[in-house]
């Protein structure tokens, strides 16, 4: 059979997208890149190297995976990712033979320079200008922020009948070591279910207080605040994995839906799709077609469930070793838009954590470098936009900080820790009562939040003129997390502006305590207060305190 290609032609139309022979893009019709597992690419620019002719599998197989011993499902998923990125119509399979890609040379009038940089990638990568000397990062365009996204977010009615938590799914066999595998899996499937509409997800950080979780699930439900659960085992054997889920009514005492997924363990994505749409189904309600989980290399994706486990410690040491997952993702998958959003994600924790800021600009650079990346790859991810809302409020860009949390929740209405950064801007510059909104809400979807957002709270209360509140909150922030010096501070501005000065000096005296030498002036001067005269308030608090 011979090509219906012009050896000439550069560009191939084949479905929906564009494919540029000699760069290898893979384009929508407005520019947008199309994004493939690394295996899935090689087997499209073999297929478009000869596109028109019948290609014999013993050549593709040879060609993507060489002298890698693999069986014909891998080739299968891979022509299966193809089909769903571009059309079922592109590949014809010719049984026991090979498969033929349907394409036709682009005409030569269209354009096929770069890709289309969407408006709020061009803004989200023009605002961020790092000023301090030696970083040397300038990413500059026409637009000032994030104006698309700058009215304040009123968070959304929780409709009791749809709310939902994921629990972690049980490891059956395999050892401990594969327990990453199921928590990851529960995790994803929990972002997933978030995009849908009109469906509260519980965050998985609240829900993954239930490991082995066999009985007892109208408790957890109560616990939690939800209607509904869904729990799974997972169950390895060999390269398999047997993966049993269930969507729970615990007061209703029945198993509303339940299903058994038996898979080969190097394509885990498949599973996370047809248990997502699976749960829609069985709770009625409209599927958005957005939420399909995306496709890389299996290894890149294990290496990025590995990270997570240390990046939900909440620690600046787990932060470090998260990264290290990470950027081997990276090296597996350098365009893992994931992996990319994660170690920002690892870098602006560190802000949070390193409460002394000894050395922020540290984290600052290689965070904003990494958010970026995750955004040019994924412009609807909204972990990297949490991360530039870190990052940003970390060196005094406020109303960026505030657009980027923003933006983060207008991607997943579900996303606690973008309200919470939302309301931690609100506190420095924003407005407050928007901030307290948006913790309050971040605190439903979060119920077993870390006592950071008590602190947030707090704060918004103690400036809405309530130290009263302020102090009940940092009193159980201070409990559940001694170390947390920022709590400290503000317990003693609570106290001092209830009058309560004795005890105010205690506060301060158990945080020299613990970390000597702490310099509280230094801590107020160096908040990322875009309103001064909210530190001003604060600072008069503490003013009013003997500290010596």
């Amino acid at each position: 059979m011979t090509s219906e290609i012009a050896p000439k032609s550069r560009v191939l139309m084949i479905g929906q997208g564009r494919y540029n022979l000699e760069t290898g893009a893979l384009t929508a019709a407005d520019g947008a890149p199309i994004h493939l597992r690394k295996q899935s690419v090689e087997v499209l620019a073999v297929l478009s190297s000869r596109a028109g002719e019948v290609v014999d599998r013993e050549a593709l197989v040879q060609a993507v995976w060489k002298d890698i011993a693999t069986t014909d499902d891998s080739l299968i998923q891979c022509i299966g990712d193809i089909r769903r990125a571009l059309g079922k119509e592109v590949i014809e399979t010719y049984p026991k033979i090979g498969y033929r890609l349907v394409a036709e040379a682009a005409s030569a009038d269209r354009p096929t320079g770069m890709p289309r940089i969407s408006l709020r990638l061009m803004a989200a990568v023009g605002a961020f200008v790092l000023f301090a000397s030696g970083l040397g990062l300038w990413l500059s365009s026409g637009s000032g922020g994030f104006d698309a996204d700058s009215a304040a977010i009123v968070p959304p009615r929780i409709v009791p009948d749809k709310t939902l938590a994921v629990l972690p799914f049980v490891n059956l066999g395999g050892g401990e070591e594969l327990q990453f595998f199921g928590d990851g899996l529960s995790e994803d499937l929990t972002t997933d279910l978030a995009k849908i509409p009109d469906l509260t997800v519980i965050a998985f950080a609240s829900s993954g207080d239930f490991p082995q979780a066999e009985a007892g699930f109208r408790e957890i439900a109560d616990n939690l605040g939800v209607r509904y659960l869904v729990r799974g085992t997972v169950r390895h054997s060999n390269d398999r994995v047997r993966i049993n889920v269930s969507l729970i009514d615990p007061f209703e005492g029945v198993n509303v839906w339940a299903e058994r997924f038996d898979r080969v363990r190097q394509d885990p994505f498949d599973v996370q799709e047809d248990v997502t749409r699976a749960i829609v189904d069985a709770l009625s309600l409209s599927l958005n077609a957005s939420v399909v989980p995306p496709r890389v290399a299996t290894d890149a994706y294990f290496m990025l469930l590995r990270g997570l486990e240390p990046l939900r410690e909440g620690s600046l040491e787990g932060n470090q070793r998260a990264r290290e997952y990470f950027e081997k993702a990276l090296a597996l998958e350098p365009d893992y838009a994931r992996a990319h959003a994660y170690i920002a994600v690892a870098y602006g924790r560190d802000m949070m954590f390193d409460y002394a800021r000894s050395s922020p600009l540290q984290s600052v650079q290689p965070g904003l470098q990494a958010a970026i990346a995750a955004i040019r790859l994924d412009p609807d991810i909204p972990n990297a936009y949490f991360a530039l809302a870190i990052l940003n409020l970390a060196i005094g860009e406020n109303d960026k900080a505030l657009a980027a949390a923003r933006h983060s929740i207008q991607l997943n209405r579900n996303f606690a820790d973008g309200y919470a950064i939302l309301a931690e801007a609100a506190v420095y510059g924003g407005n407050l009562e928007e901030g307290r909104e948006a913790i309050q809400h971040a605190k439903r979807l979060h119920p077993h939040h870390p006592a950071r957002f008590d602190w947030i709270e707090a704060h918004v209360h103690l400036q809405l003129g309530d130290p009263e509140t302020a102090r009940a909150l940092l009193e159980i922030t201070v409990e559940e997390a001694p170390g947390f010096a920022a709590a400290f501070v503000l317990l003693a501005a609570a106290y001092s502006e209830l009058g309560e000065y004795q005890r105010a000096e205690s506060v301060l005296a158990a945080l020299r305590a613990q970390q000597p030498g702490f310099p509280v002036d230094q801590f107020v001067a160096s908040e990322p207060f875009a309103f001064e005269d909210r530190r001003q308030r604060l600072d008069d608090a503490l003013q009013r305190v003997s500290r010596d």
